[in-house]
């Protein structure tokens, strides 16, 4: 009931402050779902009103509010990353942060020198993962890795829809942050449902994220969504997203 409370208010909210769906809604009555190649184009316009920023002056999500996304999901899947050092493989550089009772780092993806030049760049020394870190990313990023190590990771829906992802993966669309995770004793990819909400339009699932403001993001459609549903977990009883395909 809370989550219908929450995603009618972002439904609301939506409508009466963000272009996009102001005209969406004008037009039809309705709100369809919001693709990617869509999203990227009107980006400007998913901005509430008074909300939106110069490119040149735009700061870019806070890594506070990533960080939460990322162990939200993380927990979801069923790790505990109090404790611990967690290192997140990406193409650009974060200062560390303690949050949650762990350590939030980054190993960038460009070359083996450039863990030595973040590492330098934030003054935390060398930022080689020990035995007892996690390490988020995708399958690709994370062949290789050291032993020692726990790998956490990432996949999208349009990955799950092609092959069944394994227990302890996070769900992660680029363009929409880290949505769920799969947690061991059932394989179902659970939804972050104080952050996510699913349902099918026209047939279609759909998501609107709950928490999200620039840009605001309800009724998006990722790739892959054709091939799940949402549900309850037979298992855990939580939201899931479950294969229809």
């Amino acid at each position: 009931m809370r989550g219908r409370q929450r995603y009618a208010r972002t439904v609301r909210r939506a409508v009466a402050t963000v272009p996009h769906y102001r005209e969406r809604h004008a037009a039809t009555g309705a709100l369809p779902p919001l693709t990617r190649d869509e999203a990227e184009l009107r980006r400007h316009l998913l901005m509430p009103l008074g909300s939106a920023l110069p490119a040149r002056r735009d700061p870019g999500r806070p890594a506070a509010e990533h960080i939460a996304e990322l162990h939200e999901a993380l927990r979801l899947a069923g790790h505990r990353p109090a404790g611990r050092k967690v290192y997140e493989i990406s193409p650009s550089l974060r200062d560390p942060v303690r949050a949650y009772g762990a350590d939030w780092r980054v190993l960038l993806t460009s070359t083996a020198d450039a863990g030595r030049y973040a590492a330098e760049r934030s003054g935390t020394g060398h930022p080689e993962p020990d035995g007892d870190a996690l390490v988020v990313g995708e399958a690709a990023q994370l062949t290789g890795m050291a032993a020692g190590p726990v790998t956490v990771e990432r996949v999208t829906l349009a990955e799950a829809a092609r092959t069944r992802p394994a227990s302890g993966s996070v769900w992660y669309e680029p363009w929409l942050g880290h949505l769920g995770g799969v947690p061991g004793g059932c394989g179902e990819l659970h939804l972050n449902p104080s952050r996510v909400h699913a349902r099918l339009l026209d047939g279609a699932t759909v998501l609107t994220l709950l928490r999200r403001r620039r840009p605001t993001f309800v009724h998006v459609r990722p790739e892959g969504a054709e091939s799940f549903a949402p549900g309850r977990c037979s298992v855990h009883g939580a939201p899931v997203l479950g294969r229809t395909a």
